[in-house]
């Protein structure tokens, strides 16, 4: 039985390795691609869709670290995916069309954050 529980804690610690590289690889890979785009494009480009990147990033970090109770419903991963698609969907046309864009106006997202729950909530009734 030790040997058993032995195997298990290693290839856990292995996983979680695996994980927290895989984190690394991802931030870095954000951080390269950011510098591209500003180098690219310009300083406006970064805070247009840096800062889109950025905040939906956090938006739905909350929104679905907040919902594990949901996790196993496949309505629930429906709805934040059409969320999703409608979030990006609808900055991209903004930061498309808008001359100028600061990054603190992305606090508008906050707005996201109630209907996003009130949504949710709805799933177990459905």
């Amino acid at each position: 039985m030790s040997v058993r529980s032995g195997t298990h804690g290693e290839s856990h610690r292995r996983s979680r390795i695996i994980d927290f590289a895989l984190y690394i690889a991802i931030g870095i890979l954000f951080i390269i691609s950011f510098f591209v785009v500003a180098h690219k494009w310009g300083p406006d480009a970064f805070i247009r869709w840096g800062g889109l990147v950025g905040y939906t990033a956090i938006l739905f970090g909350y929104f679905i670290a907040d919902s594990r109770r949901f996790f196993r419903n496949r309505l629930f991963w429906v709805l934040t995916l059409t969320l999703l698609s409608l979030h990006v969907g609808v900055f991209v046309i903004v930061l498309a069309h808008a001359d100028e864009w600061r990054l603190p106006w992305f606090m508008v997202v906050v707005v996201e954050v109630p209907v996003f729950l009130i949504l949710r909530s709805l799933l177990p009734r459905l």
